[in-house]
């Protein structure tokens, strides 16, 4: 497994692993800051300073694309990390900040090129993961009490097993909460949906 962390804001973060980062807009001067080395850069930097990117160009090769472009910064640099063979992204700064683009960073996990890629979206208090047709068996999270699950389109068929409500061959449908603020049962639990579904591990 090739592993990456990607910062795409300029804001707190704590690392939880020693993968290499790349930054994105703002993420890089965020990782300069902390120290960290960044392994790539991405992004129009328009929330940065000219003399930030002066700073940036003096020991980074960046991909600056221009500002007006049919693709934001976020999608630029996941579809390049999957095209150099990462196949687990941790994403920091995707959630929170304006809604519009928390929104598309999530929707994000679900593009074609992307959907099958192991990419969790992360903060301090959350955790969102696609999960793509299949049957999963995973270890409970002993950090966040509660896992949902959003469906992506109608009448996907989910069985869930390990939970607090446990669900058997039950169609779950967008709009609905029946799946939302569960919390696990036993150490392994097991998932299995017939179509792409959002997990979200939260704590309080």
């Amino acid at each position: 497994m090739k592993h990456i962390n990607v910062l795409l804001r300029n804001i707190p973060f704590t690392v939880q692993n020693d993968a290499p980062w790349a930054g994105v807009d703002a993420g890089v001067k965020g990782l300069l800051e902390a120290d960290i080395p960044v392994l790539k850069a991405y992004g129009d930097f328009d929330s940065v300073t000219e003399d930030d990117l002066k700073l940036f160009k003096q020991s980074l090769a960046l991909d600056i694309v221009p500002s007006a472009k049919n693709f934001t910064d976020s999608e630029l640099a996941l579809l390049s990390l999957a095209e150099l063979g990462y196949t687990a992204i941790d994403v920091y700064g995707a959630l929170g900040g304006r809604k519009d683009h928390e929104l598309m960073n999530i929707q994000l996990l679900a593009h074609e090129e992307l959907r099958n890629i192991d990419i969790r979206l992360l903060n301090e208090t959350n955790e969102i993961m696609l999960l793509t047709e299949g049957e999963y068996i995973l270890q409970r999270d002993y950090d966040k009490k509660y896992v949902s699950f959003i469906p992506l389109y109608d009448d996907t068929l989910l069985t869930l097993e390990g939970f607090k409500y446990d669900l058997e061959d039950t169609y779950v449908s967008i709009g609905r909460t029946l799946t939302v603020s569960n919390e696990y049962n036993e150490k392994n639990v097991v998932i299995n949906t017939d179509k792409d579904i959002l997990m979200i591990k939260s704590t309080d």
